[in-house]
């Protein structure tokens, strides 16, 4: 897909409501390429001229979210690794998740299967992993502390799901640090 035709962003991201859409009616295994094209307003061949089936539009989708999520990440990581000090303006996850909230509802949601909330925390241990790689050696008990802070950050996230997200990005932000106490 030419990603900058702006055809192409159209439909994208009226597939990408679609889904949210339909995502909140039933479950995925039951989403129908039909349904999808009704709810999006593109046609059959032009979904299959770019996806497969349903499933294989989600993973696409799905990875497209992990990748922005990991460039949230390493944005702060980046900083952080510069200046020793974290400041809240240099955490970009929380607009990532905001940005996205739709389908992070859907993730945390009780129907939905852990398979997702598994992606998430593989992505965000691989980032931290990448990290320290480069600064100091791991060893058992680093590959635990990158396994607990991954969790961490996806537990903060489903708090502020549960609560519906009521507190804003930089309330998120001050929040993150005042738990990192950086």
């Amino acid at each position: 897909m030419n990603e900058k035709d702006l055809r192409v962003i159209k439909t994208k991201n009226s597939l990408e409501t679609a889904m949210m859409e339909l995502l909140r009616d039933k479950p995925l295994e039951k989403i129908t390429v039909t349904d999808l094209c009704k709810r999006s307003g593109i046609t059959r061949k032009t979904f299959y001229l770019h996806y497969e089936n349903v499933p294989k539009y989600f993973e696409e989708f799905v990875c497209q979210l992990l990748d922005e999520m990991e460039e949230s990440l390493q944005k702060a990581t980046e900083h952080h690794l510069q200046s020793e000090k974290l400041e809240p303006q240099m955490i970009h996850i929380f607009e990532h998740v905001y940005r996205n909230k739709e389908f992070y509802q859907f993730i945390f949601n009780s129907q939905s299967t852990f398979t997702y909330y598994e992606l998430f925390f593989e992505r965000i241990r691989s980032i931290f992993l990448h990290s320290i790689e480069s600064t100091a050696e791991h060893d058992e008990l680093t590959r635990y502390e990158i396994a607990y802070h991954s969790n961490a950050i996806l537990g903060i996230i489903y708090e502020w799901y549960q609560e519906g997200f009521q507190k804003s990005v930089d309330e998120m932000n001050h929040l993150l640090i005042k738990i990192l106490r950086v």
